[in-house]
């Protein structure tokens, strides 16, 4: 693979060859609406983690349902921007509202999630143990989210 944006299906495939070359693949993912600090930080601790770090992306449609608002910024750009980090080796974007689809698929060897989800549930869990997937917290304590810049750039929250 040539590009670090691809589909579920070419990575499915190329994953396959990494693992006969013993290659630790971390799964990450999320919205990534506005990009900030927290994320950078999540995505270098998640590629520390591992050999290779695919990156799953929220859908458009994903966020609007999960947020309850359309995204800040559409799925192209968010990959695009994701893309440009060298920590992030490969971007597929996703539909579902959930990974644990694409976990299943992509069977990685470690499962990434934020500092926001430690000592949490979350929905991913179930698939990432039913096929052997370890779990990791990756990242600091959580210092900031999109959704407080959202409210912080808002033109409503800034007349209040």
């Amino acid at each position: 693979m040539k590009d670090k944006q691809s589909n579920i299906q070419e990575l499915a495939g190329f994953l396959e060859r990494k693992r006969t070359s013993n290659s630790k693949i971390v799964l990450a993912g999320g919205c990534f609406d506005i990009f900030h600090i927290g994320h950078l930080d999540y995505l270098e601790a998640a590629r520390k983690l591992g050999d290779v770090l695919i990156v799953g992306v929220n859908s458009d449609e994903s966020i609007a349902r999960i947020k309850a608002r359309p995204p800040v910024f559409q799925a192209k750009a968010r990959t695009a921007v994701l893309a440009a980090l060298t920590v992030v080796d490969y971007v597929f974007v996703f539909g579902e509202d959930t990974l644990s689809e694409q976990l299943v698929r992509l069977r990685p060897h470690i499962f990434a999630k934020g500092s926001d989800y430690r000592d949490r549930w979350f929905p991913e869990m179930e698939a990432a143990r039913e096929i052997g997937c370890e779990i990791r917290i990756a990242g600091e304590a959580k210092i900031s989210s999109s959704s407080q810049l959202r409210q912080l750039l808002a033109p409503e929250r800034r007349k209040q």
